[in-house]
């Protein structure tokens, strides 16, 4: 199990969903642009993907960031 397995909740996987539109504009296929701060758009559509609270969302994005900084 890694980091992403570890979060998806009931058994569900994350192998095949597509990246399509998450590359950078060098479309560098190891990073991605992405907002300091989400939208709250973004919040929702985290918060339902994983399961947990918008709060939780936004820990969890500040938490990539900084490791991604």
């Amino acid at each position: 199990m890694n980091a992403i397995t570890g979060m998806v909740p009931n058994g569900r996987t994350l192998a095949g969903e597509s990246l399509d539109g998450l590359l950078g504009p060098t479309g560098d296929a190891t990073h991605a642009s992405v907002p300091l701060k989400p939208s709250a758009a973004m919040l929702a559509s985290g918060a339902r993907a994983g399961g947990v609270s918008v709060e939780v969302a936004w820990r969890i994005y500040r938490a990539m960031i900084k490791a991604a900084g």
